[in-house]
């Protein structure tokens, strides 16, 4: 968790502007539920015979704002929050690839920078294959596949290396 942590509060710190995030383990008490006939009221009671589980919890402090629960941050913040783990945990045991399939869908135009910046990151240590229809993030791209209705209705395949048509270009 210790490793996890360092990445994340770096990756929340890039995708924010500052701030601190980290996991922080949380103990889940077992309980069962006993039900009252008389007035159907439900009642959890401790189990005296279960053991505690242990769980992990999301604690974050974005800048300029008083927030440290996960249920306190809007649709846009929590999709954000759950990139940066998402980023942290591949960097702490990076695989050989890594699929991505829409993570940047709901992503403003400033945001999509700071999700290019990381993305940069991640491909240092991993190979990534990146679903997009975001320019931003089509413009780290070293090699572009796309997929179109051709003819016929058919679907037509393209590829092109980004180096090659900037030569192209010029």
């Amino acid at each position: 968790i210790d490793k996890i942590n360092i990445q994340f509060n770096k990756f929340f710190k890039l995708m924010f502007g500052g701030g601190k995030a980290e996991l922080v383990t949380a103990v889940i008490k077992k309980r069962k539920k006993k039900t009252e006939d008389d007035d159907q009221l439900t009642l959890d009671l401790e189990d005296e015979e279960g053991e505690d589980e242990f769980g992990i919890d999301i604690k974050v402090e974005l800048p300029r704002k008083k927030v440290s629960d996960l249920d306190m941050l809007s649709g846009g913040e929590r999709s954000l929050t759950s990139i940066a783990l998402l980023f942290a945990l591949s960097q702490v045991n990076p695989p050989p690839f890594l699929v991505l399939d829409e993570t940047d869908a709901a992503l403003d135009e400033a945001n999509s920078q700071k999700y290019g910046d990381m993305i940069e990151s991640l491909s240092e240590y991993s190979q990534l294959i990146v679903v997009t229809h975001n320019r931003e993030t089509m413009s780290r791209a070293q090699t572009l596949f796309g997929v179109t209705l051709g003819r016929g209705d058919a679907s037509t395949t393209l590829s092109l290396r980004l180096e090659d048509a900037a030569k192209y270009a010029k």
